[in-house]
């Protein structure tokens, strides 16, 4: 037979806040545990002369990371002389850690588990707030308090604001989202039961003479400017302002084309400041290329193709689909048989029949460094491959001489083929020893600059009257002098 528990709330202040159905519940049962007798209907229930015991002790014993686990245990050992009702502040179901720990670790085949339903502090907070609105309501619970839960859209209360600690942790996490001085509305019981709110601004929560289970707190929505911090649907909703009639005539007028170079532009500069490793530069210009993303897919709902969840959902689904080691049965031992899988996984999803549409299937504007190595890169996969980097080095050798009989005649094209021969035999080179030539290349141009601006800062004359021989002087000068210093 199950044992019974009954959660029951209690209201969010003295005996006015008890339901008729919660009133019945306590009255008719026997073996009733209180989480805290510091309520506002406790007074009541004693007058009414209704026997409890409460987990106050507890509370005295128990940080907040134990606390609950401790009550949990209370509330079973109370269980083994009978059914138990457990009477709570608020509704059960509202920011009540216990009660979702109940929910937790209570097997339903062997507990039947009622609840009745109470007034939520949340509830009686935004009713006694004269800032409220009906612009929606998040409820949050102190304890468990997630930055990723936070809506500075919506009204929301955090309850069960207990002492002095939780409150220094909770504004801790508020005050990377929410301005210092916010005005903020902080409530709790009185002696009567009664509920009272008092207002401060945000950096002063944890300042409070003191604190109980029915303590919460309520923080108005925010406007666009008012933000200490933003998320993705912000810089969405930025977006759809800049494009709107009345928006920015430039964002206005810019197209998928359009913004084409604005995107490889902004990828460069990402990999330019993980080369620097400077990180704080690094984050803004993510943002820049976050921006690119955002501001396409707007293009793309105004036209009503797709948008930004759209987008989100396809990579999120990408993301799980490919990785079935992680989200499925599939196995991999290592980052070799991860790529194995997640290439065979991703030719079922394109429907590649065929190894020669697998290359195909690499974009081909794609700068061409870049499409040789993952052609190279692919067609490895398969066999097609050197068997050491020695015969990729002899490539090179073969098609280097191949260019010279080549460039010794007139035929054009001929030289070009063989130049071509030549660099994609490099990026042979470059792919046996896991280096990306567009980034080599890229540094090299770097280097190449730096050392020329050496040659013109230190030549006597204008470069246009030097000998090559007097500039290579200089050039063998910054070579020794930089040498080792960031690829000089």
């Amino acid at each position: 037979m199950k044992r019974k528990i009954t959660l029951v709330g209690l209201g969010s202040g003295n005996e006015d806040q008890l339901t008729l159905g919660a009133l019945e519940v306590l009255q008719k049962g026997s073996n009733i545990l209180l989480r805290t007798e510091r309520h506002g209907a406790v007074p009541y229930l004693r007058q009414l002369g209704i026997s409890f015991d409460s987990m106050d002790d507890l509370c005295r014993t128990y940080d907040n990371n134990d606390i609950y686990n401790a009550m949990v245990q209370r509330v079973l050992q109370q269980m083994e002389k009978g059914d138990v009702i457990l009477g709570v502040p608020g509704h059960p179901l509202m920011g009540e850690r216990l009660v979702l720990e109940l929910l937790r670790q209570l097997d339903r085949s062997v507990y039947d588990i009622h609840i009745v339903p109470g007034v939520s502090t949340a509830e009686a907070m935004v009713a006694v707030v004269p800032a409220s609105g009906l612009d929606g309501l998040k409820i949050l619970t102190a304890s468990e308090l997630d930055e990723n839960c936070i809506n500075v859209r919506l009204i929301t209360v955090i309850v069960d604001i207990c002492d002095a600690l939780l409150a220094s942790k909770v504004k801790q996490k508020l005050l990377r989202f929410y301005p210092a001085n916010l005005e903020v509305f902080l409530s709790s019981q009185d002696g009567e039961g009664k509920l009272q709110y008092s207002s401060m601004p945000l950096h002063r929560l944890d300042k409070q003479e003191s604190y109980n289970p029915s303590t919460c707190l309520y923080i108005p929505p925010l406007r666009l400017e008012q933000l200490e911090s933003y998320d993705i649907n912000h810089l969405c909703e930025i977006m759809d302002i800049l494009r709107s009639p009345e928006g920015c005539p430039w964002d206005r007028e810019q197209t998928h084309e359009s913004l084409k170079r604005y995107l490889l532009e902004e990828t460069y500069e990402v990999i330019e400041c993980i080369d620097r490793n400077d990180m704080d530069k690094l984050a803004e210009e993510l943002g820049d290329v976050l921006l690119q993303v955002v501001f396409h897919c707007q293009i793309a709902r105004e036209g009503g193709a797709f948008d930004m969840l759209d987008v989100i959902s396809r990579v999120c689904r990408k993301m799980i689909s490919r990785h079935t080691h992680i989200f499925g049965d599939a196995v991999a031992q290592s980052s070799q048989q991860v790529l194995e899988n997640w290439e065979d996984l991703k030719k079922r999803e394109k429907g590649l029949k065929t190894h020669t549409q697998v290359l195909r299937d690499i974009p081909a504007v794609l700068p061409a460094l870049v499409r040789s190595y993952k052609v190279q890169e692919k067609a490895a996969m398969v066999g097609f491959d050197w068997d050491s980097i020695e015969g990729a080095m002899n490539k090179v050798t073969e098609e280097l001489e191949e260019l010279k009989a080549a460039s010794a005649g007139t035929d054009i094209r001929k030289i070009e083929e063989e130049m071509g021969d030549l660099l994609f035999a490099v990026v042979n080179v470059s792919r046996f020893l896991k280096v990306d030539p567009e980034l080599a290349l890229v540094k090299t141009v770097e280097k190449f600059i730096r050392r020329f601006e050496y040659i013109e800062q230190n030549a006597k004359r204008p470069l246009e009257d030097m000998t090559l021989e007097e500039m290579d002087g200089l050039w063998e000068q910054a070579k020794s002098l930089f040498s080792g210093k960031n690829n000089v």
